[in-house]
Order: C-alpha cells, then sequence, then structure tokens
C-alpha cells in the first residue's frame, strides 16, 4: 500500500492544493470515493480518461490521497477527508446554480403569477356575471397569498446572493 508522497520541503496545503488543481485528479478522487476498491480500468471509464499514461500520471500525483493495493483504489484517511470537502463543495454549486436560476426567473414567476389570477377574474365575471362579495374575498386572499410567497421567495434569493 502506497503511503502519503509529497515534497516534505513543501506545506502539506500547497501539495492538496496542487493535486486538486487539475479537473481529472478532482474527477478520480470522487469516483474512488464512491467505488471502493475501484481498478485502473474502472477509473478510466468512469473519469473519461482514454490513454493509460495520463491516468498513471495523475494517479501518480494523487498517492497522498489515492491508496493502490493488489489491483484496486481506495482512498486513504485524508482522500476520504478530500473527497468528503470535494462533495460538500458541489452541493453548494448545485444550490447556487439552482437560485441563481430561480432569480433569474423570478421576474417570470412574477408576471405568470400576475396573469394566472387576472384570468381566474376574467373567467368568474365571464361565467358568473356579477361575483358575490366571498368570491372577491377569496380571490383577494389567495391572490395575497401567492405574492406573499413570491415576496418571501424574492427574499431568500436576494440573502443567498449577499
Amino acid at each position: 500500500m502506497k503511503t502519503m508522497n509529497h515534497d516534505p520541503t513543501e506545506p502539506l496545503e500547497e501539495s492538496l492544493f496542487k493535486m486538486l488543481s487539475h479537473q481529472s485528479r478532482r474527477d478520480i478522487i470522487r469516483a474512488v470515493g464512491e467505488h471502493h476498491g475501484i481498478t485502473f480500468s474502472e477509473i478510466q471509464k468512469i473519469v473519461g480518461i482514454a490513454d493509460s499514461p495520463s491516468l498513471s500520471y495523475h494517479l501518480a500525483m494523487l498517492t497522498a490521497l489515492v491508496l493502490q493495493r493488489d489491483g484496486t483504489y481506495s482512498l486513504s484517511e485524508l482522500g476520504v477527508e478530500t473527497y468528503n470537502l470535494l462533495r460538500k463543495t458541489t452541493v453548494s454549486t448545485d444550490s447556487t446554480r439552482v437560485v441563481r436560476s430561480f432569480r433569474t426567473l423570478l421576474p417570470l414567476v412574477i408576471v405568470a403569477n400576475a396573469l394566472f389570477w387576472a384570468s381566474a377574474l376574467f373567467a368568474v365575471f365571464f361565467f358568473e356575471g356579477h361575483p358575490h362579495l366571498l368570491t372577491l374575498c377569496s380571490f383577494a386572499a389567495l391572490w395575497f397569498a401567492s405574492n406573499l410567497l413570491l415576496y418571501s421567495l424574492s427574499q431568500r434569493a436576494q440573502r443567498t446572493r449577499e
């Protein structure tokens, strides 16, 4: 089993950042973290590195994080911590992407909400004539609730941006 191998003259933090500086190496860590005891060819297939020398090079750069034993690869203790960090940043990135897309769509949602309520009111007037007071109060309450929901979502998106 290979052990941690980094330049002793270089601080571990710098070595880790160098190891993680290439997307293929981060993908290798994810693949090994998700498939304990994975083989070289399985890593090659999952990560999408076609040529063996390139994968060998990247694996050699990751000896502090990825251990090789009996033809299979697994994560070292530090590798597990790194994998967990990568997972957290991926989740954070995904949620940021969702919030960003929501902020982009918010004006459309507000316009759609207004059109929805306008069409509902038009339908009531068209099919029922002059609506009862209870009907108008119900519409007003639902309109207020939908706008309150949109407002709270926009405030949450604003706080996430800051």
